[in-house]
């Protein structure tokens, strides 16, 4: 709990209601600036630099969020992506023109059609 902390405490995903609010991605955190004892309320820092008034009844966890590295991560090949559940998209120009309304190359005095095969830009 909030109120058992003590201040410039560096503190992450902070539970209102048993809903993560704040500081929830990789590597951010906030800080207690000023405690309200009397009221139970905390002044914190959010990773926005944003101040917020926060009841002392809340749960945190303590310390930053953890793999504050994962924005460098390469990925490497498309496949590497089917293991964390998204598979590959293909884009209708690189289709075939019997796949895909949009596919082919021979699409010299042909206008661009929608998924269903209606004109998509029509002259106003």
């Amino acid at each position: 709990m909030l109120k058992f902390l003590s201040k410039y405490t560096i503190i992450s995903n902070i539970f209102s209601q048993k809903l993560r609010k704040y500081s929830l991605a990789n590597g951010t955190f906030c800080q207690i600036l000023e405690i309200f004892s009397e009221y139970n309320l905390f002044k914190i820092v959010l990773p926005s630099k944003q101040t917020k008034l926060v009841s002392g009844w809340n749960f945190v966890i303590l310390g930053r969020n953890t793999q504050t590295d994962n924005k460098f991560e390469v990925l490497g090949k498309a496949g590497t992506r089917i293991l964390s559940g998204k598979k590959p998209k293909v884009r209708g120009v690189a289709r075939n023109p019997v796949d895909h309304p949009h596919g082919g190359r021979t699409k010299t005095n042909q206008p661009e059609v929608s998924i269903w095969g209606w004109v998509a830009k029509r002259n106003k």
